[in-house]
């Protein structure tokens, strides 16, 4: 058996592309089996030669439009889907045994593995596992009162994002013998459900692959408390409401300090402008824009006290955060948006943070103030959720299941 780590957003160590490709390959060859692991052909140096990554895919993970401002998303779909197949063809040797996984599908990949494998004899179809890492461009309206527990889905509009279309029209291209060897996966059981809905095919559930990456320090007592954003800032992520969320905070909490890591500090300039006015007055606040490896961002989880993500509620329903998950595996309380995965795993873990329902700066510096306040109380939550974390979640479960996929039913 060999397992091809495919994945056409390993360029770089912003986001979670690299982190998660390092642990599942470390711990697939700590088995002793084969990896081969397929990056963007554009991958930096350095990450080509820790990962021994092929410079693989030439259409990106999130290309989506052309700039044609009538059919920009359908150039750019079919664009990438012709490339991708192109790129996979070039695979020499595949067999029954293999696995190929592949990281953080958008409709693009998923088209393409479809057609790719169709073209191969279907004695040597290996199995395909293929994860949804981010949101399927729907909305989703959940039921009330005799409801409850129920969802439908609301279509958005495909001038702005045709995501959801160009998803099911892959799907569609699957037949009923593919499924035996083509696995589709989330990390969340509501999201693998709300996939299921929109694609009318099954979509399994994986553990989430992040775990504590050194001992597990708590939080509990720590004095001042240091709130942290981290990662790559973007505008789903809540970023443009950084600015005022900083100034409310500081202002109406004396006793804590603030921690705001942006990894692509040039991708929002003019709020990340007015973080640096802020960061140049206020000794309390603490800006890092370098890009993080894993030295880091192990180092900056240690210093985190609480993880704020104030992230666009929409966005995150069927949507996991690695930020998220590496803050529970490592005894870190949150403060999330409600009714998404990251609420989820709050209520999942046994409540190691708070959770905000309005999208706005005053919502979530509220949330923020009530975690501040039952801080040593979220804090010891916090802790019993790492120590529980390893028995269901982690790199060692996620590559178990992983590999059970590609056994004979």
């Amino acid at each position: 058996m060999r397992v091809i780590y495919a994945d056409p957003g390993l360029r770089d160590n912003l986001g979670h592309h690299a982190s998660s490709c390092r642990s599942i390959l470390r711990e697939l060859e700590k088995r002793g089996i084969t990896v081969i692991v397929l990056g963007l052909s554009t991958i930096i140096p350095e990450l080509k030669e820790e990962l021994h990554a092929l410079p693989f895919f030439r259409a990106y993970t999130y290309w989506q439009t052309d700039g044609d401002p009538i059919a920009g998303w359908l150039n750019c779909f079919e664009t990438s889907v012709r490339a991708t197949v192109e790129d996979l063809q070039r695979l020499q040797g595949i067999t029954a045994d293999d696995i190929v996984y592949l990281n953080s599908a958008q409709p693009t990949q998923f088209m393409a593995l479809v057609k790719w494998s169709a073209t191969l004899p279907a004695e040597k179809r290996p199995h395909i596992v293929m994860e949804f890492g981010t949101d399927p461009a729907v909305d989703v309206q959940f039921g009330v009162g005799d409801n409850a527990g129920k969802f439908s889905l609301r279509l958005r509009d495909y001038r702005n994002d045709p995501r959801a279309m160009f998803y099911r029209h892959a799907a569609c291209h699957l037949t009923e013998p593919d499924l035996a060897r083509f696995h589709m996966v989330t990390f969340d059981a509501a999201a693998s459900a709300i996939y299921a809905l929109l694609l009318a095919k099954p979509v399994g559930v994986l553990p989430l692959p992040q775990f504590a990456k050194a001992t597990v320090t708590p939080r509990l007592g720590r004095r001042p408390i240091t709130v942290s954003v981290l990662g790559h800032q973007r505008q789903d992520k809540g970023y443009h409401l950084m600015p005022e969320i900083a100034r409310l905070l500081l202002a109406l909490e004396p006793d804590i300090k603030l921690l705001v890591h942006n990894g692509a500090p040039d991708f929002m300039p003019r709020v990340q402008k007015e973080m640096r006015s802020h960061a140049a007055v206020e000794y309390r606040l603490t800006l890092n824009e370098e890009t993080a490896g894993p030295d880091l961002w192990e180092d900056l989880l240690r210093q985190s006290d609480l993880i704020l993500c104030p992230y666009e509620p929409a966005r995150f329903i069927a949507s996991y955060s690695a930020v998220a998950t590496e803050a529970l595996a490592n005894a870190i309380p949150l403060v999330v948006p409600g009714k998404t995965t990251l609420s989820r795993l709050l209520d999942q873990y046994g409540g190691p943070g708070t959770a905000f329902e309005a999208y706005n700066a005053t919502s979530i510096v509220a949330a923020t103030r009530q975690a501040l306040a039952d801080f040593d109380t979220i804090a010891a939550r916090a802790e019993t959720a790492a120590s529980q974390w390893n028995a269901t979640m982690g790199v060692e479960n996620m590559v178990t299941a992983l590999l059970a996929l590609g056994k004979p039913a």
